[in-house]
């Protein structure tokens, strides 16, 4: 069975009506949060304390997402063989890695190239662990999709760290009594059916075992972006006589939560593959088979004693409160190698 290559990018449908935001302005663009005032009576009051105070101001976050939006075009521009002036750690090799296979399938990469025209920002306070926010945004193309992005300080700056994307606004992220995000650690389960960091683990078993964890499919409402999954059992299903399969799949370390006004959460996470296939003796040559993305990274070797195949993905979804489904409302798949002796 010859699978076709997934879109990169799938959107989802509206599931909510507005996006938690920080404080509007009067003239409808975002202003900062809601902080005390600077200045009473024409006395200048003290600055805030880090408590009081955002990850970014509104203008910052703004200017980040538009050098991240620049720093996108020149990347590509460049070849779009390095990210690191845009983006960081397993986003920036699922780019790379969707750049090498559209080049490997004769098709030509790119970016988005028209104007952002509509953003809001979500802010978390400042002084807990390392500062991230989202930026949600339009661009001027005619289209109604809505882009996230989940950018976090690192070493070298702000860097875009996970993505999502969505033809509806998502769920509205709740707001603290100072107008700022609140951020869920990875193992707050507080009212909600799993964790963020359960929802990774268990995530990553429903791909161990190409989609029969029971446990996996109670928790996971399955979709058009669980599809991985079941490409995992035609990866099981086409394994050539006298070879071996084990699989190793493993949280990444990006992981971010928001909890949401109705109590639920959104969390943004990653999760990376590697499948070794491994000769018994005697055993003939291996080809990966057509259907699989592995095919054209592999240049269609011949492997006669081991091969390794790595991927890496990013996903986005909704942990509703006390009860039901999780909902994985977008993935971006990273096809990332194929190689071996």
């Amino acid at each position: 069975m010859i699978i076709k290559r997934q879109l990169s990018i799938l959107l989802v449908l509206p599931v909510a009506t507005a996006c938690g935001l920080v404080a509007q302005g009067a003239n409808g663009g975002a202003s900062a949060p809601f902080l005390p005032s600077q200045k009473q009576g024409g006395v200048t009051s003290p600055s805030p304390s880090p408590q009081k105070q955002g990850v970014v101001t509104v203008a910052e976050a703004k200017q980040i997402l538009a050098r991240w939006d620049s720093s996108e075009k020149e990347a590509m521009r460049q070849g779009g063989t390095d990210w690191s002036a845009a983006e960081a750690g397993l986003m920036a090799e699922i780019h790379q890695a969707e750049v090498r296979l559209d080049r490997l399938q004769g098709d030509t990469p790119k970016v988005p190239q028209s104007r952002i025209v509509k953003s809001h920002f979500v802010i978390p306070r400042a002084g807990a662990g390392t500062p991230w926010f989202m930026a949600e945004f339009r661009r001027r193309d005619g289209n109604r999709r809505w882009d996230q992005v989940i950018f976090a300080k690192t070493q070298a700056g702000w860097r875009m760290v996970a993505v999502s994307a969505s033809l509806g606004r998502i769920p509205t992220p709740a707001r603290d009594h100072d107008g700022f995000a609140t951020v869920l650690a990875p193992d707050d389960r507080a009212e909600l059916v799993v964790s963020p960091q359960e929802l990774t683990r268990t995530h990553a078993r429903l791909l161990t075992t190409a989609g029969d964890d029971p446990r996996a499919n109670r928790l996971i409402l399955r979709n058009i972006f669980t599809w991985d999954a079941d490409t995992r059992k035609l990866d099981r299903e086409n394994l050539p006589t006298g070879w071996n399969l084990r699989r190793n799949t493993q949280p990444a370390q990006e992981l971010y939560a928001l909890r949401t006004t109705s109590g639920g959460a959104l969390v943004w996470y990653g999760i990376t593959e590697e499948d070794t296939y491994t000769a018994r003796p005697g055993a003939p040559g291996m080809e990966f088979y057509s259907g699989s993305l592995a095919k054209p990274l592999s240049n269609g070797k011949t492997f006669r004693e081991k091969a390794v195949y790595k991927r890496a993905s990013m996903y986005f979804a909704v942990v509703p409160k006390s009860k039901g489904k999780v909902k994985i409302l977008w993935s971006r798949n990273g096809f990332l190698s194929a190689t071996g002796s």
